[in-house]
């Protein structure tokens, strides 16, 4: 079994980087690869290292817009192309992904990427350490709405990618835990941001979300930021309808599967059709990030 997925990954790199072909993932979800790779994006070489996970395999036989959130990440690197300067905030920063997008769209703002889980976080700043931006800043911990050392859960493997401060329905009971350090995030962006706008913010912390998020929207609110969010389960959307479209936000459903996003006056009571959900001013013009696509 291990020659012959051996074999597969040596075709589909020959496929991927010598054809230039973009592979189903069906085809190459059984393929794997060796080595570092690279991705050109908004002109640029954005190299990214291969920790044989599932992301690494997305992106590297379907493109930084394929099969990984790739409709989020295309909105994501507009989104970051058109900000002025600013602070960005990746929460959850995993490898590093959408930091680097970031970074590679627009040298003027100043990205800060949290990652609690100490074996992720060296990933991420492997990633970092790879390119040549200097506007990216790792940190970890996790941002809450506490401060301390706490217990996370599903933490099966070396860099797991449900790990997660809440023990929500969907965790493996035998999944493992780990203790990561927290920081309370209105208290952190009062001390360290302050200075400049916060334009971005992309958070993607398994289901701890929704009280991250409501512990500072008052800052939201002032800086008019476009809040990229995961949202896993349908049952959510009435709460964050009243945390945002209260508070005169637009929410865009992305679909990543079908290249897609859409408007929708409230969340509540639609099937959920994608992981990610944008939150927007109600005067930001979402048609010219789409029309720029």
């Amino acid at each position: 079994m291990n020659t012959l997925k051996y074999l597969l990954g040596q075709l589909g790199q020959f496929l991927r980087i010598f054809l230039r072909l973009k592979l189903p993932k069906k085809l190459y979800r059984s393929m794997g690869f060796s080595g570092p790779f690279s991705i050109f994006l908004n002109n640029q070489k954005i190299r990214l290292n291969n920790f044989r996970d599932e992301i690494s395999n997305h992106i590297f036989y379907s493109g930084i817009f394929g099969n990984y959130e790739g409709y989020s990440l295309k909105i994501w690197n507009q989104l970051s192309i058109q900000t002025e300067k600013s602070y960005v905030l990746d929460i959850g920063g995993y490898s590093g992904i959408f930091s680097l997008v970031s970074a590679s769209a627009n040298s003027e703002i100043s990205i800060h990427s949290f990652e609690p889980h100490p074996d992720t976080f060296k990933r991420l700043k492997k990633n970092i350490s790879s390119n040549i931006y200097t506007n990216i800043s790792p940190h970890n911990f996790a941002l809450d709405i506490k401060n301390g050392d706490f217990t996370f859960y599903n933490s099966k493997g070396i860099s797991p990618s449900g790990f997660s401060l809440v023990s929500h329905a969907h965790i493996d009971k035998d999944a493992g835990t780990k203790i990561c350090k927290t920081k309370k995030i209105d208290e952190l962006l009062e001390e360290r941001y302050k200075d400049m706008r916060i334009s971005l913010i992309k958070i993607d912390v398994e289901r701890a979300e929704y009280p991250i998020l409501q512990s500072i929207i008052s800052r939201i609110i002032q800086d008019k930021s476009c809040v990229l969010c995961e949202i896993l389960d349908e049952e959510s959307y009435e709460k964050f309808d009243q945390l945002f479209c209260t508070k005169h936000f637009q929410s865009i459903v992305i679909d990543d599967d079908k290249h897609s996003a859409f408007q929708v006056k409230k969340l509540a009571g639609m099937s959920k059709v994608g992981r990610n959900i944008l939150f927007i001013p109600k005067d930001f013009n979402f048609k010219d990030i789409q029309e720029s696509l």
